[in-house]
């Protein structure tokens, strides 16, 4: 009865930490002020594929994208400037860091997004 119970738990663990959805929330730029942001995730494992975009028109291709232990990693590319996503997982919410370098200058800005 324990392993059973033991494998239930480790089953449900898996499958609330899929990241498979679509989320819709804000994008805060260090200047202050906050833009839409919608991500289109597909989780595969490990594997982590989709769009990010300020919405459903404007959407761009994720690459080298990776989902581990609630973290999320990913990047996307406009304009020449490589973007790169560091998110944490949890639930129906998620919020990390985005970076760019831009005229040699680092910058972040911070991603919040809830699943819709």
């Amino acid at each position: 009865m324990k392993h059973i119970f033991l494998l239930t738990l480790a089953a449900t663990s898996l499958i609330a930490a899929d990241a498979t959805g679509r989320w819709t929330g804000t994008l805060t730029p260090p200047d202050g002020g906050q833009h839409p942001a919608l991500l289109v995730l597909k989780q595969d494992g490990v594997k982590l594929t989709g769009t990010a975009g300020p919405n459903a028109d404007e959407q761009i291709p994720i690459v080298n994208g990776k989902a581990e232990n609630g973290s999320l990693y990913f990047e996307i590319s406009k304009e020449g400037v490589i973007m790169k996503f560091t998110l944490k997982h949890e639930g129906d919410e998620i919020t990390g860091d985005i970076t760019r370098e831009r005229e040699g200058e680092k910058q972040t800005a911070r991603l919040a997004v809830k699943r819709s």
